[in-house]
């Protein structure tokens, strides 16, 4: 959000709201090293009525503070396609066109109240078309630059977002290369160990840090069946290895979801609107489960093409949910568990 308000300038406003007091908004602030964008908080005696967003979308006023998107894509179910349908609305608001049609999606139903009945496009998957320009005679400059196809215009032309342009252009159909999605960068994603041996910080329960421990040495062996030479005849023993990883993962992702939910968020099925802090992490922090449990089976299915690259991938997911999510739970679930054990009595 801070790159956007950079980007926009005085021409969109962009406000982050904490839910959870000032204490959380100035951390979120310090952490992120927030420049331009204003970073707020709602009293806890003058909470909005509805709407959970968070990940689940922003929340898009015109210059005259109507409500003309009352939560954008949620980033949980379009990942990085998103971001680009905030940026088209904000194009278009600039420019003084209606609203594009948004792609296909729907705000994560989990969060509760009116935002779960939010539905955009068609209910079914579609990916995002990319596109290079190419043989523009009016705008010579934008040839070679990428783009991505926003909506349907007339006469034969589509949408068109170009990096670096505010606004979304009608380009003839003849003068865009499509492109194949590039995959994501290794080095991008890599433990900060270097390799598939993790050790990620304790979240001061013993038996979810046992746990953790028992992931990390999964996928070291992994790491080490996918390690050149030889990779080829290792197969069996990867799908092996793949299928134990998967095991650990799943137990302790259930584990840790029942402990949270009884000792953090029992009460959030009795909340009946307005914003929650814990309502947004609890989301955000077992959609990443799916995503990581979602990535191994993917491996399974095709064990004979694993390679090295795949399992650091893998190593790096694990270290930064342990560190953004599971980070961000230890104090409070420690202390819950400790005052429901027994005191000793001499």
């Amino acid at each position: 959000m801070d790159v956007w308000a950079a980007s926009y300038g005085s021409a969109v406003a962009f406000i982050c709201v904490s839910c959870a007091g000032p204490q959380l908004a100035t951390q979120f602030g310090n952490e992120l090293k927030l420049k331009h964008c204003h970073n707020t908080w709602a009293d806890q005696d003058d909470m909005p009525t509805w709407g959970q967003l968070g990940c689940n979308g922003l929340i898009v006023l015109d210059g005259s503070d109507v409500v003309v998107c009352s939560a954008s894509p949620a980033y949980l179910e379009v990942k990085n396609a998103a971001f680009r349908h905030v940026e088209t609305l904000l194009g278009a608001l600039l420019a003084s066109k209606p609203a594009p049609t948004l792609l296909p999606g729907r705000v994560d139903g989990t969060v509760g109240g009116a935002c779960a009945e939010v539905r955009f496009g068609s209910d079914a998957d579609a990916a995002v078309e990319e596109v290079i320009v190419d043989g523009l005679s009016s705008r010579p400059e934008l040839n070679g630059k990428r783009g991505r196809v926003v909506a349907q215009a007339a006469n034969g032309r589509v949408e068109v977002q170009i990096d670096g342009e505010k606004t979304p252009l009608a380009i003839k159909r003849q003068n865009l290369t499509p492109v194949a999605e590039p995959a994501p960068s290794t080095a991008a994603r890599l433990p900060s160990s270097g390799s598939a041996e993790v050790h990620v910080p304790s979240v001061k329960v013993d038996v979810l840090d046992e746990e953790h421990e028992q992931c990390e040495r999964k996928l070291a062996l992994l790491g080490r069946l996918a390690e050149p030479p030889g990779v080829s005849g290792r197969t069996g023993q990867i799908g092996e290895a793949l299928r134990g990883l998967l095991a650990a993962y799943e137990a302790h992702f259930a584990h840790e979801e029942a402990l949270l939910d009884q000792h953090l968020y029992a009460d959030l099925d009795r909340q009946t609107g307005g914003f929650s802090a814990d309502k947004g992490a609890r989301t955000s922090h077992f959609a990443d489960h799916q995503t990581m449990l979602s990535a191994v089976r993917e491996l399974m299915a095709n064990s004979a093409a694993v390679c090295a690259a795949d399992v650091l991938r893998l190593a790096a997911d694990f270290e930064r949910h342990a560190t953004e999510y599971d980070g961000g739970y230890a104090d409070r679930l420690s202390a819950a568990l400790a005052q429901t054990e027994p005191v000793a009595v001499a």
